[in-house]
């Protein structure tokens, strides 16, 4: 993991320090009186000086940069991740990570979560299983047109406005025959897609009837996370690994990659398709 300037972490952590119950009044309150200021101060870039070397003459000028934020998560006192990602949206993280690693299955199931220098503390309910949910077939019979695919991914490149300024960030998109449900900025591929999750459990989204578009390759992980999720179709702007398909066929997921342009390959399961 990269480090950060340790000045730069304590005001950080500072900043974000907060803790709350996941009630829907309290995620009103803290989505009011603490995301809103928070998320507007920490998902600020940074521009800095550069020197660029193009067709051998070297200029100067400036450049913007994403941050990112050392963070972790515990339960129990026993810590289940540290990684890094994009500073913001951590509720959201930890909800999609507890979810997609089948710890939790609805935000019901979380009692609080209290944040001290980047470790989110999350206390269960008595009634979440000790053992983490496996990943089973998916029964949903769900389907959806190459077409709907592919606006979702136009519409994620529309939405995904801080890799245009910065090039540094991965964009996940859940959605339905209809709407874009959730979307999320991350420098980890990962932790986007746990984020976006987040947000759509968060938001009491159908995933039985739903797709997944990221902007980046797919690796069996993703694919074991979403259909714990019960997302039926996942696709990408590039290739899936051979796990990845595998998975996908013994899980009933539609697998898509190389989604660009008017181009869609489809790996695993095409019938949801239309194939």
């Amino acid at each position: 993991m990269r480090g950060r300037d340790p000045s730069a972490s304590r005001h950080l952590s500072r900043m974000l320090s907060f803790s709350y119950m996941l009630s829907p009044r309290s995620l009103r309150l803290c989505e009011r009186k603490v995301f809103g200021v928070w998320e507007a101060e920490v998902r600020s870039t940074e521009r800095i000086p550069i020197q660029r070397v193009r067709s051998g003459r070297v200029e100067s000028l400036d450049d913007t940069l994403v941050a990112e934020a050392n963070v972790a998560i515990e339960v129990g006192g026993d810590v289940l991740i540290r990684t890094t990602c994009s500073p913001g949206q951590l509720r959201e993280w930890a909800i999609g990570y507890l979810f997609s690693e089948g710890l939790i299955a609805r935000p019901d199931d979380v009692e609080e979560i209290r944040e001290t220098d980047g470790v989110l503390s999350v206390a269960l309910t008595a009634s979440v299983p000790s053992e983490p949910a496996p990943s089973t077939p998916i029964e949903s019979d769900w389907r959806a047109a190459p077409d709907r695919i592919l606006a979702v991914a136009g519409e994620t490149v529309e939405k995904a406005e801080l890799f245009r300024r910065t090039g540094g960030t991965h964009a996940v998109a859940i959605a339905d025959e209809t709407d874009v449900l959730a979307f999320v900025e991350d420098i980890s591929r990962t932790c986007a897609l746990e984020k976006a999750l987040g947000i759509a459990l968060l938001q009491r989204v159908n995933f039985i009837s739903s797709l997944a578009f990221l902007s980046s390759r797919i690796p069996s992980r993703m694919i074991a996370k979403l259909a714990r999720c019960g997302v039926p179709i996942v696709a990408a702007v590039s290739a899936p690994t051979i796990d990845a398909v595998r998975l996908a066929e013994a899980l009933n997921v539609c697998l898509c990659g190389f989604v660009r342009g008017e181009r869609v390959n489809v790996y695993a399961h095409g019938w949801r398709v239309g194939l």
